[in-house]
């Protein structure tokens, strides 16, 4: 059975950053930014704070979303969002408990940072490294 994630909202997760082994100390901040039905898959791209690295702004590999105008509930500061990773985890019944909230970042804000992903993921090619499946298991191992 599926969780009822969706594209737009933000999980709080350990995750293996690569195929190399390297795990989060600690929980972040993930947007969901794609659902594989078929596949019972839910892809997700890290979200950073900005404060301290405004210079990332100006990185192609990064979508830089603003915490205001409008206000959002599930970024508190402004962020950017990487775009040089494949992040994708089993969607499982239970995967809904790492949540932040049922809210999703604005539209307007989503569409361009989903054109701004699809864009970067159709023009370049990303590391394998870099593209990461982690199954249910996996995700219970690293976050309970």
């Amino acid at each position: 059975m599926k969780s009822d994630i969706e594209v737009g909202q933000v999980l709080a997760l350990k995750v293996r950053f690569n195929n190399h082994g390297d795990v989060a100390r600690s929980a972040h901040p993930y947007l969901v930014v794609d659902l594989e039905e078929d596949l019972e898959v839910v892809e997700i791209a890290q979200i950073d704070s900005l404060k301290g690295k405004e210079w990332k702004a100006f990185r192609r590999s990064n979508k830089v979303i603003y915490s205001t105008d409008p206000t959002e509930t599930v970024i508190d500061k402004d962020s950017y969002v990487q775009l040089d990773n494949t992040l994708q985890v089993e969607d499982f019944s239970g995967l809904e408990r790492f949540r932040r909230q049922k809210d999703k970042l604005s539209a307007v804000k989503l569409a361009d940072v989903l054109r701004a992903y699809r864009d970067y993921h159709a023009t370049h090619e990303i590391d394998e490294a870099k593209n990461v499946y982690m199954n249910q298991q996996e995700i219970l191992e690293l976050n309970t």
